[in-house]
């Protein structure tokens, strides 16, 4: 493969790199039955990369270079040129394949030893969906009106105890039933327009339909959101989140997926999308279909503070990688307001033979005892609480219990697992190894984001679904990986970097 790569042209290595790759299941992509194709599956591979390389991501721009450009004519053999409908046909046929086809290009990188695979470097933005502004449904408007209509109805029916959605659907369900074979029975002859009255049996048919149509719509729009708190009716699988492209200059939400990416090398390793805008969220089902492929080369993952919790630091300890995830308060702990904070624990002095606090006003905060905590996500945690019973006439209880409580006490929760997972991930970044694995961090994986959306202006996604836009930033990472290694081969740099701290 080695010589393949001493041309220095883009379109060069394009061809070379997919010629080297097992491309059979792209048959798939076609029927056996019908005409011949314009071009083979796997010239138009090389049509559809060495396009997104150059900037090129609408089938009527790919289908223009295609006629125009010697590069394209050279890739297509000076065959026909396949229009911009074949071209997204062709698009929507290979997106199964191209975990696939990203997943040997990481092979053969690892091959030419362009990538070791060691050190993982994570991190996230956030793109904007191809969905309306202006489309939202907010989860805790459709509760509010879910429980305003289950309120109206048991009213109506002058039931006194709370029912639950289901339980209110079946109630209205039975007497719209009613309502009808009553409407059947009498021949009720239903009235519209102005200047009619409407029966009895009408009024009550219609008001019951109405009820059982909402309650069927709040059930679907709950359905759709899940976990999240908003979506896209144009785009149920995006989220509004907040972006730094802030166009109207108001924070305004906009329909947007979370893009996680790991790199190393330079390289993008894998990228996924996730609808939930939290960080802490998306490490661990990330992390998993990373390990299916590289599960024995991975030994260190480098991310930021937002990736930190108990969760994901018990899951990298049970997969044997190294943490190197900065924690929430390593940046603000170093703060002369956080150090003369006399609130927190770090600040008072700890007696681990008898186990208690010592508060500013020498004052023992005690333990008292064991809670588990449960997230909304199912994760089962354990806190030991310490007690000061003696806070009453302290004049500092003001500026040290800053959570208001009926005891006016001050309680203190330490999850001591989090805490020691916490020191060791902190310990591991402050070392020299740490400090090199974070400096690569903020080169290569926020590098790569700016580069994606400044170098190769990709700002916004041009399909919708959850599935056809990971599948897009696949293809888009395979054209980013090949112009990196073009670049590297131009200015004669081959070979693994790992940048390093100057002094």
């Amino acid at each position: 493969m080695a010589n393949n790569f001493d041309m220095d042209d883009e379109v060069f290595l394009v061809h070379n790199i997919i010629e080297e790759m097992n491309l059979n299941f792209l048959e798939n992509a076609y029927l056996n039955k019908g005409r011949k194709p314009v071009a083979e599956p796997r010239t138009m591979l090389k049509v559809l990369v060495f396009a997104y390389i150059n900037r090129k991501y609408s089938a009527r721009d790919i289908e223009d270079a295609c006629k125009y450009d010697l590069r394209f004519r050279w890739l297509l053999n000076n065959g026909k040129s396949p229009d911009h409908v074949t071209i997204n046909r062709f698009r929507n046929k290979i997106y199964p394949f191209m975990d696939e086809i990203l997943n040997q290009l990481i092979d053969l990188l690892v091959e030419q030893r362009e990538i070791d695979l060691e050190s993982i470097y994570i991190d996230r933005t956030k793109i904007e969906a191809n969905a309306n502004r202006y489309t939202f449904v907010w989860k805790k408007s459709i509760l509010k009106y879910q429980d305003k209509l289950i309120q109206k109805i048991l009213a109506y029916f002058k039931i006194d105890e709370n029912l639950s959605s289901d339980d209110c659907k079946k109630l209205v369900l039975i007497e719209f039933n009613n309502t009808r074979n009553i409407c059947k029975s009498k021949n009720i002859v239903f009235n519209y327009g102005s200047g009619k009255r409407k029966s009895e049996e009408q009024k009550k048919y219609e008001m019951f339909e109405e009820w059982l149509d909402k309650l069927k719509i709040y059930e679907e729009h709950l359905n759709i959101l899940g976990e999240r708190n908003s979506y896209s009716k144009t785009d149920k699988d995006a989220t509004f989140m907040r972006l730094k492209d802030d166009h109207m200059k108001n924070g305004q939400l906009k329909p947007a997926y979370n893009i996680q990416c790991a790199t190393n090398g330079g390289y993008i390793i894998d990228i996924g999308g996730f609808s939930n805008p939290a960080d802490v969220r998306t490490l661990i089902p990330f992390m998993d279909k990373l390990l299916e492929k590289y599960n024995t080369k991975i030994k260190k993952v480098v991310a930021d503070s937002g990736y930190e919790n108990e969760e994901n630091y018990l899951y990298l300890k049970e997969k044997e990688i190294s943490p190197f995830i900065k924690p929430l308060n390593y940046e603000v702990k170093k703060t002369r307001k956080y150090k003369n904070d006399i609130s927190r624990k770090e600040n008072m002095v700890y007696h681990e033979s008898e186990d208690y606090y010592l508060c500013h006003n020498n004052k023992k905060v005690e333990f008292e005892k064991i809670i588990y905590r449960k997230n909304q996500y199912g994760y089962k945690s354990e806190s030991k609480v310490y007690l000061c019973r003696d806070c009453l006439n302290c004049g500092y209880s003001k500026d040290c219990i800053k959570t208001k409580n009926k005891s006016g006490l001050k309680r203190i929760y330490i999850s001591e697992q989090f805490e020691m997972l916490r020191k060791k991930s902190e310990e591991n970044i402050t070392t020299k190894e740490g400090i090199t694995e974070r400096l690569n961090r903020s080169i290569q994986a926020e590098g790569i984001f700016s580069y994606i959306k400044s170098g190769m202006q990709y700002t916004r996604f041009r399909h919708r679904n959850m599935e056809k836009v990971i599948l897009e930033m696949k293809l888009l990472s395979i054209a980013i990986n090949i112009k990196k290694l073009s670049s590297k081969i131009k200015s004669d740099k081959l070979g693994f970097i790992k940048y390093k701290e100057t002094i």
